[in-house]
């Protein structure tokens, strides 16, 4: 099995983040997540409706106590390596008709209703369980959807100056590779380090298999693998997305995501091998 070989990419990413200073100590916000007024001694800044002030202020701080890792509810891993590609133009796994993030609809973002515990969310209001964050911080989550929920400028630079010295590559996955999962997987996301060319996305180029079940010898048996029927699709507003939904949330086993040589970027830039990621869902039942 290849390696997905996208470790040098993040390195190269955090190495440009920490250069711009990247604070992610949630300073915009005041003990009860309202924003920090101008002038008010805050090291890391007001916080502002751009997504690079919304990651260090509310997801990195506040979120990721609990949407984190191979087994964050409902697969949303809000660190700052997979929140944006798991946010803008990925549909809910609780509401599956509602994006998380609809770039230029904040009424239509199922994260603005979980924030705001609007009628009609599955589950809890977010933060699970409060404080809950104040309308006014909310509203900055809004006007960041309505502005076209972009990346940040520095995010914008980073990812330029990764496409100057590397090919098109993978930059993450959810799941994670080699990751053990403790629910089933309803969708899988793959970003890349740039836009991919939609015209390429299809079962030849991009696949899943099933490997067996926790526990066991598929190497051994590599007979056992079988084909999993996906849907495929490039995030809605984030083209450097890719959404593999399954005809049915991936249960108990272990699976492989098989990325092929030809898949390639807006600029005809390919992968040039096959990229594979396995990870294992193990939930309880």
């Amino acid at each position: 099995m290849s390696s997905v070989g996208y470790k040098t990419i993040l390195a190269a990413m955090a190495a440009a983040a920490a250069l711009c200073g990247c604070a992610g100590n949630g300073n915009g916000l005041d003990a009860n997540g309202s924003p920090i007024t101008p002038g008010g001694g805050s090291s890391g800044g007001p916080l502002t409706a751009d997504f690079k002030s919304i990651q260090e202020n509310i997801f990195t701080p506040i979120c990721t106590k609990c949407h984190i890792g191979a087994s964050a509810p409902e697969g949303l891993q809000l660190d700052a390596t997979h929140s944006y590609s798991l946010l803008v133009g990925v549909a809910s796994t609780e509401q599956p008709l509602v994006k998380r993030v609809e770039p230029g609809d904040p009424d239509s973002s199922y994260i603005i209703r979980k924030l705001q515990g609007s009628p009609g969310i599955s589950g809890q209001q977010m933060p699970f369980g409060g404080p809950y964050l104040p309308q006014s911080t909310i509203d900055v989550i809004r006007q960041w959807i309505t502005n076209g929920a972009q990346q940040s400028a520095t995010a914008q630079s980073i990812e330029a100056a990764v496409k100057s010295v590397q090919q098109f590559a993978v930059a993450m996955t959810s799941p994670d590779d080699g990751s053990i999962v403790s629910t089933p997987v309803p969708q899988i996301v793959i970003a890349f380090n740039g836009d991919i060319d939609s015209t390429l996305i299809n079962n030849t180029t991009i696949s899943v298999d099933s490997a067996g079940h926790p526990g066991g010898d598929s190497a051994a048996n590599p007979g056992s693998q079988q084909p999993v029927p996906v849907a495929l699709s490039v995030a809605t507003g984030n083209p450097a997305a890719l959404v593999i939904k399954p005809k049915a949330p991936l249960g108990n086993g272990t699976y492989r995501v098989t990325l092929h040589g030809a898949l390639a970027n807006m600029n005809a830039q390919a992968l040039g091998s096959d990229i594979s990621f396995t990870f294992t869902v193990d939930a309880l039942q």
